[in-house]
């Protein structure tokens, strides 16, 4: 009786784990701060606008929508009297919007390699 009730228990336990939203997520974009926007436009393409924002900052307008799929990671339950188990963990959708970026350009005759991303909106 007393494995029964582990047996239970355990399986509440992991079931508690597990995510049962699939919603869409939105991820922050400001993974691309300290990056060149170099790397951005390379994969974004040529932005939209770009606006001296002061002497040394300049602003490049995107409406951009990146979608990943994430998940399906392998994770195992184990359960002793049967044996380990392999599941996978529930593929979701996670969306990345960002409008544009700010980077520092001390000057205009700065490279675009060398720009910087200092702020994202």
């Amino acid at each position: 009786m007393k494995r029964l009730a582990a047996a239970v228990g355990v399986a509440l336990s992991t079931a508690g784990c597990v995510s049962t939203s699939q919603e869409t997520v939105t991820a922050a974009c400001s993974e691309f701060i300290g990056r060149p926007i170099s790397e951005r436009i390379a994969a974004l393409g040529p932005p939209r606008a770009t606006y001296r924002i002061s002497p040394t900052e300049i602003g490049y307008v995107y409406e951009t929508k990146e979608t990943v799929f994430v998940g399906g990671h392998p994770y195992y339950t184990v359960n002793y009297l049967v044996g380990a188990d392999k599941h996978r963990t529930p593929i979701r959708p996670v969306t990345t919007k960002c409008r544009g970026f700010v980077v520092s350009a001390p000057s205009a005759a700065t490279p675009v390699s060398e720009r910087i991303i200092v702020d994202v909106l």
